[in-house]
């Protein structure tokens, strides 16, 4: 966790970047308002590559890798020598 509804997501291509979620609230649904508790949105767990919370909210990694493209916020680390 980084900041209040923030969290930092690494993939598989080596590609990171910090995320927030708040836009998530703005939906204000059963699923989406526990994650106004940010101790609850740190809470998630990934399976099957999915990430997911114990409410049902599931977020998949492709929808995630595209929003923080499309927010310009993906970079990508260095290969290790």
């Amino acid at each position: 966790m980084v900041e209040n509804h923030t969290e930092y997501l690494n993939f598989s291509d080596n590609s990171f970047g910090i995320l927030d979620f708040s836009y998530l609230l703005k939906a204000n649904t059963v699923l989406t308002k526990p994650l106004e508790d940010s101790p609850y949105l740190k809470n998630f767990f990934i399976d099957f590559g999915t990430l997911c919370w114990k409410n049902g909210l599931e977020l998949s990694v492709e929808s995630l890798y595209l929003k923080l493209k499309n927010q310009d916020n993906l970079h990508f680390a260095k290969d290790a020598a």
